[in-house]
């Protein structure tokens, strides 16, 4: 039973007991964990603000014999201006969602921080959300090897499709804004990352559908 402090963002929780939540959080030392924020949910918790998805924290962990215990949290990045556009809110909660069901607990993959801070920074000042989610849910899906190789397979898909693909996993976020897409394109490509989620983790991505 031990006390360690370490930098994390938050990709969601939900109601634990009677005043307590249940937070799930990606670690820059213990991967993706859950931890419990005791009276989270009770109106003079210490805690309120501080547990909004994607903030950027500086968390102390208590490893107990069952549960590791949230004891305290400190937020380096509020994104206001992702929670004031509902696209771009939108994308965020996909961002979490697709990171936090893909993951196992403890489980951590290399630079996971560094794309997901870029992520965030990117989001909150461009003008393409949708597509800056799918860049990242394709980085992701790549690096826990859930997305083919599209060079050597794809089945039916178009070409242009399979490019797109590709393009996405080695390009930076900076670079990838620099696409355009028509609607039907960008309907196309969340469908099939929309498939490859399903097939992979047998959950169905719902903040998808918000897109």
């Amino acid at each position: 039973m031990k006390s360690f402090t370490s930098e994390c963002i938050v990709l969601g929780h939900r109601n634990f007991g009677e005043s307590d939540k249940l937070v799930f959080l990606y670690s820059k030392d213990f991967g993706k964990i859950r931890v419990i924020a005791k009276g989270a949910r009770k109106i003079t918790s210490k805690f309120t603000g501080h547990l909004e998805t994607l903030n950027s924290c500086t968390s102390q962990l208590y490893f107990g014999p069952r549960n590791i215990i949230l004891t305290e949290i400190s937020t380096k990045t509020h994104n206001k201006r992702i929670r004031e556009d509902f696209k771009k809110l939108c994308s965020a909660l996909q961002i979490a969602e697709v990171t936090n069901q893909i993951l196992y607990d403890n489980q951590s993959l290399e630079n996971l921080i560094p794309l997901l801070e870029g992520a965030i920074q990117q989001l909150a000042k461009t003008e393409k959300a949708s597509l800056l989610a799918i860049a990242y849910t394709t980085k992701l899906l790549d690096k826990t090897g859930l997305i083919p190789d599209f060079k050597k397979t794809g089945g039916s898909m178009d070409m242009k499709y399979r490019k797109f693909f590709e393009f996405i996993k080695k390009a930076s976020l900076e670079e990838i804004e620099q696409i355009t897409l028509t609607e039907s394109e960008q309907e196309e490509i969340k469908k099939i990352i929309k498939k490859l989620f399903e097939y992979h983790t047998e959950r169905k991505f719902k903040s998808l559908d918000l897109l």
